[in-house]
């Protein structure tokens, strides 16, 4: 059940971060790769507030969708250039050029996005596990008062 709460969890983490990302992008006509460690720390920290796990399986989802919110960022600010240029609705144009998503990334592709990519990935795999996930509380010392327990 906390799988798939992280999983929607880290989902809207990374629309939002990807929008984010258009938005800044389109904002200051620079495309700030930079953006990616705060898109893999926002879908991190999503995956981890929801997940509360230390297994691994809840780091590599944060790491995959840390991409797709950076590739989802490129994307957006492709189609923010281009209803920008053109004068058209900024929604259609995006609904309407989904099924071209890889092509429009394709077409706008840096080698650079490949560095940006991997460090969104691994800001996403980092922050994602909780280390007080599953910590055990200790009884506590046979002299200490009732009630007592120790973390």
């Amino acid at each position: 059940m906390r799988f798939v709460l992280s999983l929607f969890a880290g989902l809207a983490a990374a629309i939002v971060a990807a929008i984010a990302w258009a938005a800044i992008s389109a904002g200051t006509s620079f495309q700030i790769g930079y953006m990616s460690i705060g898109v893999g720390f926002l879908v991190a920290l999503a995956v981890r507030l929801s997940g509360h796990s230390r297994d691994p399986k809840f780091a590599y989802l944060s790491a995959v969708l840390s991409l797709f919110g950076c590739m989802l960022g490129n994307y957006l600010t492709a189609i923010v250039n281009t209803a920008h240029a053109i004068h058209v609705d900024l929604v259609s144009t995006s609904i309407d050029n989904l099924g071209q998503f890889f092509r429009i990334l394709g077409d706008t592709f840096s080698p650079m996005d490949l560095v940006f990519y991997a460090i969104g990935m691994y800001f996403g795999y980092k922050y994602s596990l909780d280390p007080r996930a599953g910590a055990r509380r200790q009884a506590p010392p046979p002299d200490a008062p009732p009630g007592v327990a120790t973390a």
